[in-house]
């Protein structure tokens, strides 16, 4: 079948029409994916004939996340891509609120989804070109470590230097233990003798990595640092100004985002009040509900609730996937706008801060 992607219409009408598209992809009888057709089978109702615009996808149901274990990872990939897996990108999740889950981008679809949004804020914001990356962070099988590549060789560097990082071991470790210390010393010493041995003008990592490699980083070698980016967990404002003034050369970044769906960036940097991050593409949409009941019930904005995302994307369709997160509403702002954002975005997402399930954090 002939691919139908479009990576950002520009009207209603075009928003439809791609999804129109999508449903007859992921539910074609012949050459669709198994998962989806096995829910149509049991909703009793043919999805491309009622779902007819995004606002009723709602009517397809919440996509559990224990679906993405109990099925195998090609049961979401529509058949009619199975001849050409070789151009699908795997990850898996961190398994920070569970077991980890694994899903699949195609080639062009993985750089939409990761690589693209990077691009444009970096753009944007004045992020460096041209100098070489530190990430101290995971490479496979999370999908952060298969992005870190394209990032820097799209911003004119060599491939990334990087480290040997495993966050699902450093989980297992107890806060404050000292198999803890001895493992963030490990990380930490990694990135030292390459800080030390290269002339590093971006780094990219973690919020507590940056932390404890910051302490031990002399005033020379900070003050050479040219851009930050922040990933693979949550950022306080203050976090990010605190570093603003360690980094003070700098330019910083922080994405929100995951395996399942992508990343969605800040589009400017200077001091922060909030962290605010938009969706550039119709390719992800998000929705701040009161809970997670279904049908969703949006807040307004300016309103926090939880955070629900669909992923509209030829690979893998998901829809109404409760993430752990809150977030609040926020309108789209004139530096995302500018970017070509029309819908609205998340500020300061983050874990609830009472009745979470138990989240195993880490480095990562």
């Amino acid at each position: 079948m002939t691919a139908v992607y479009q990576t950002r219409p520009r009207t209603e009408a075009a928003a439809d029409d791609r999804l129109r598209d999508l449903l007859a992809l992921h539910f074609h009888p012949e050459h669709g994916c198994a998962y989806w057709l096995g829910r149509q089978e049991r909703l009793g109702w043919d999805v491309c004939d009622r779902v007819r615009t995004p606002d009723d996808l709602w009517l397809l149901g919440p996509t559990p996340l224990d679906d993405l274990r109990r099925f195998p990872l090609r049961a979401f990939i529509p058949r009619s891509f199975h001849e050409i897996l070789h151009r699908f990108v795997v990850g898996e999740t961190a398994g920070t609120s569970g077991e980890p889950r694994a899903t699949a981008y195609r080639d062009d679809e993985f750089e939409e989804a990761f690589v693209t949004p990077f691009l444009l804020a970096a753009g944007a914001a004045g992020f460096p070109r041209g100098l070489p990356w530190l990430w101290v962070g995971p490479s496979g099988p999370h999908v952060i470590g298969k992005a870190v590549r394209e990032l820097a060789r799209r911003t004119g560097s060599m491939d990334p230097f990087s480290l040997d990082f495993d966050p699902r071991w450093a989980k297992k470790l107890a806060d404050g233990s000292m198999g803890r210390r001895r493992y963030l010393d490990h990380v930490i010493g990694q990135a030292l003798d390459v800080l030390e041995r290269e002339e590093i003008g971006v780094l990219f990592t973690t919020p507590p990595a940056l932390e404890a490699l910051a302490r031990r980083m002399s005033d020379r070698r900070r003050e050479a640092i040219r851009g930050v980016h922040y990933g693979g967990m949550s950022i306080a404002p203050a976090a990010v100004n605190a570093f603003r003034e360690a980094f003070p050369n700098a330019v910083h970044l922080a994405g929100y985002g995951n395996t399942l769906f992508g990343v969605v960036m800040e589009v400017a940097d200077g001091p922060r009040e909030a962290m605010d991050y938009y969706p550039l593409t119709e390719r992800v949409r998000f929705h701040i509900t009161e809970g997670d009941d279904w049908p969703p019930r949006p807040v307004a904005r300016g309103e926090r609730g939880c955070v629900i995302f669909d992923r509209l994307d030829e690979s893998c369709l998901l829809v109404g996937v409760a993430e752990r997160d809150e977030a609040t509403r926020v309108a789209p702002s004139a530096a995302a706008r500018a970017l070509g954002g029309r819908a609205d975005g998340l500020r300061d997402p983050g874990p609830p801060a009472v009745g979470a399930v138990k989240l195993q954090l880490g480095l990562y």
